[in-house]
């Protein structure tokens, strides 16, 4: 596998921004997710986020996120247009060309499949318009959308060179869904491969998502055969190390890093 197709987002860590990509390029990545969080993270402003990519020598494999986007009340949609176009602003001063947005879970959101393409074209003229683009996540506790079937069907509707999709293990096996149907997708719409592993425990989406998640590999969970499904299409950009876990933040930043490295690495290893 060629390392610099491999991610780790910034979240997985604690400390501060310096010693995160530090982390991440020692343990041998070639990119990493970017949040706001980190571009506003020290007092002289963004130019340090961005010197400091530069000198790790890392690229932002996406820049996290819009939430609560598609299928909005029509009062919130100049706001919401807003924030996309501030977020697409950002990416292009980073250097990053793909935008994470997940699926809506917001209580006044409209299911209405139609209102909902309405607004990914929208959002994707907007994209094409800072040369960047947006990669829809289902997330496991959409309000409307949480199985990557139905996102795929909907962003093959939608069709727009802009408007891709996140394939995340994470919410693929939290949901138990199956992977077979993965192998049906266009390749050149998913935007980017998310990993992360699941323990066996009773608890919300939410909870486990935001701090529980494992390493691929330490969990329960066929991630190979995820992967295997991703390699009958015609994927070909990163794959991202993507884990919250509340634990991993009181360890030593170098140790979670190569801890991250050492689950990609296996699973690709004899693929």
């Amino acid at each position: 596998m060629d390392r610099s197709r491999l991610s780790c987002t910034t979240v997985t860590f604690g400390g501060k921004l310096p010693e995160k990509l530090r982390a991440i390029k020692t343990a041998g990545f070639g990119a990493t997710e970017i949040w706001p969080r980190d571009y506003y993270e020290h007092n002289e402003g963004p130019d340090i986020a961005m010197d400091l990519l530069e000198a790790n020598k890392l690229v932002p494999s996406a820049y996290q996120n819009l939430r609560n986007f598609e299928g909005m009340p029509e009062k919130l949609r100049k706001r919401k247009i807003n924030i996309a176009t501030q977020l697409f602003d950002q990416m292009r001063l980073l250097g990053c060309e793909t935008l994470v947005m997940c699926s809506n879970i917001a209580p006044d959101s409209s299911g209405d499949r139609g209102r909902i393409m309405d607004d990914l074209r929208q959002l994707g003229d907007l994209a094409k318009s800072f040369g960047v683009r947006v990669a829809w996540e289902p997330i496991c506790w959409g309000r409307w959308i949480s199985d990557y079937r139905d996102a795929w069907d909907i962003v093959r509707r939608v069709d727009h060179a802009n408007i891709g999709m996140v394939l995340d293990s994470f919410h693929v096996f939290a949901l138990g869904l199956p992977v077979e149907p993965i192998a049906d997708i266009d390749g050149d719409k998913i935007f980017l491969v998310e990993v992360a592993d699941l323990p066996k425990v009773n608890l919300d989406f939410i909870e486990m998502s935001r701090s529980f998640r494992l390493f691929p590999g330490e969990g329960f969970t066929p991630i190979r055969a995820f992967l295997d499904q991703v390699g009958k299409t015609s994927y070909n950009s990163f794959y991202s190390v993507e884990v919250f876990n509340s634990y991993y933040h009181t360890l030593d930043l170098q140790f979670v890093a190569d801890r991250a490295m050492r689950s990609l690495e296996a699973l690709f290893t004899d693929r």
